[in-house]
């Protein structure tokens, strides 16, 4: 029989991230105008432009907690006890490269609020363009 492998973890037992750190710098802008529909993000570990095309069209959570618990709406299972939580997430796509440094631009289905600036982001693996 052939050996299953195992999901890889890290030596403290908890599994392997699957997602690249990243920060919500600024909103696209000049010096009169900003526009929010454009967020630009610093990924962790990309410091040129060459480095950027590998995220490219790259899923991006921005992950908040809010004031009230929300039901989940998959979770009819129990309908005693709803499943519910107070953390949501706003998803957005890595659209293209931001200048020569790594930085790249990024649109969200909503626009990020600007308590988001200097928060953290997610940049998830997939979709995969290989």
């Amino acid at each position: 029989m052939e050996d299953v492998k195992k999901p890889q973890t890290k030596k403290d037992g908890r599994p392997t991230r699957l997602y690249a750190k990243g920060a919500f710098v600024t909103f696209r802008r000049s010096n009169a105008n900003q526009r929010n529909r454009c967020a630009i993000l610093q990924i962790e570990g990309v410091n040129n432009k060459e480095d950027t095309e590998f995220y490219l069209g790259k899923r991006v959570a921005y992950i908040y907690k809010a004031k009230k618990a929300k039901r989940k709406p998959y979770s009819a299972v129990k309908k005693d006890q709803p499943q519910t939580s107070r953390y949501r997430v706003i998803w957005g796509k890595v659209q293209r490269a931001h200048g020569n440094n790594g930085l790249v631009r990024s649109a969200f289905k909503s626009n990020l609020p600007p308590r988001a600036l200097g928060g953290a982001v997610r940049i998830m693996l997939y979709p995969s363009r290989i």
